[in-house]
């Protein structure tokens, strides 16, 4: 008698002996619930090929089967995708953006949103007599306004931003305008590496390393208006660099080399090209640097050492020195007015020389006039 010893063999026929036992519609049985059903089945039938191995179609019968349920399982699944597809609760966010901008709405509402309205609450509410009960009250504002000396020291520490502002974009832009004119994609990478190196390095690390070397080269400045000017530009001279970079390498190198031909000189053609299609870059430096020099408290208390008082110390003493958290948390609310009014005048100004075509600076079509 003839062995069969393939295996494929012995699939064959329990294919057709259970292909056979499907179209008994009296019997339509789950195969995994009734596997020894088909065993006996199939083991009856297939005792009639004469060399079919007994072990090779016990094991094409659990192979079947295992096939068929996956088979079923998969249906299923695709079963319940589609079911869940039609539903609005899973096809609501199909197609938009706000599942992926969600953690950032999470994080901002949580570090953003939340301490502005707490700051807001704790400045105009007063805790009464009971712990439990808080009143509405303009007191701490009213308090700031009356008495001149915060208005004062508001006033002085956007004088210092402003200062500080001025240096950066004083120093930054040449460094910046070489940087956009490198031809070397290698050093202008290097450069690049250069300038936003200290933005990775901690703060209060940098301001304890010039302090270090004003101890050591001018321990007499420590204190001083120049100190903290210097400290400032030091801290945020990169803030300054990055934005004009970006407005100068995207400028139109063909105007200027037009101006040139036009027989413009160098100085007249930065001046009336280079310079105004730089502008929104300028603006948007002078305001990142504006908004963090204004609050910024470890180049005050490091750098001032203690002789130079700005309202981000006053805010620190009411917080953290004293009890009258709610006069500290106005002073942070008027000092916020105050940046949001300068970041509404920078952007003002900044869309003022962007040339987008109705919104363009009406006289930046002028005619160059030849030297």
């Amino acid at each position: 008698m003839k062995k069969v010893s393939k295996a494929v063999e012995a699939e064959n026929i329990v294919n057709v002996n259970l292909n056979e036992y499907s179209l008994n519609k009296t019997k339509e049985v789950s195969l995994s619930e009734n596997k020894s059903i088909f065993k006996k089945v199939i083991k009856s039938k297939s005792k009639q090929k004469e060399g079919f191995d007994q072990e090779q179609l016990e094991t094409a019968i659990d192979n079947e089967i295992a096939r068929e349920n996956k088979q079923r399982i998969r249906q299923k699944i695709k079963e319940i995708n589609k079911t869940l597809g039609r539903t609005k609760l899973f096809n609501f966010g199909k197609g938009k953006a706000w599942p992926i901008l969600l953690p950032f709405f999470v994080v901002m509402i949580c570090l953003v949103i939340v301490p502005i309205i707490s700051i807001i609450v704790y400045s105009v509410v007063q805790p009464s007599g009971d712990m439990k009960m808080f009143e509405f009250s303009l007191k701490n504002f009213i308090r700031i306004f009356s008495t001149g000396g915060i208005m004062r020291t508001i006033g002085l520490t956007i004088a210092y931003a402003f200062l500080a502002a001025l240096m950066c974009i004083i120093f930054g832009y040449p460094i910046a305008l070489i940087m956009s004119e490198m031809r070397s994609k290698i050093l202008a990478k290097n450069m690049w590496l250069l300038v936003t190196m200290p933005m990775w390095i901690s703060m209060l690390l940098k301001v304890l390393g010039l302090r270090s070397l004003f101890l050591i080269m001018a321990p007499s400045a420590l204190g001083t208006q120049l100190a903290i000017i210097i400290g400032m530009t030091y801290m945020f001279l990169p803030f300054a660099i990055t934005p004009i970079y970006d407005s100068l390498e995207s400028r139109r190198i063909d105007i200027e080399e037009a101006a040139m031909d036009l027989g413009c000189s160098k100085f007249r053609t930065f001046w009336t090209v280079t310079f105004r299609s730089s502008m929104p870059g300028v603006i948007t430096a002078l305001t990142l640097v504006l908004l963090q020099a204004a609050t910024s408290l470890v180049v005050v208390q490091y750098m001032g050492d203690g002789k130079i008082t700005l309202i981000t110390s006053i805010i620190e003493s009411y917080f953290f020195k004293g009890s009258d958290f709610g006069f500290g948390a106005a002073i942070s609310v008027v000092l916020a007015v105050f940046v949001f009014l300068l970041m509404v005048v920078s952007k003002f100004i900044s869309n003022k020389f962007e040339k987008k075509g109705a919104n363009s600076w009406k006289d930046s079509s002028d005619q160059l006039t030849l030297l």
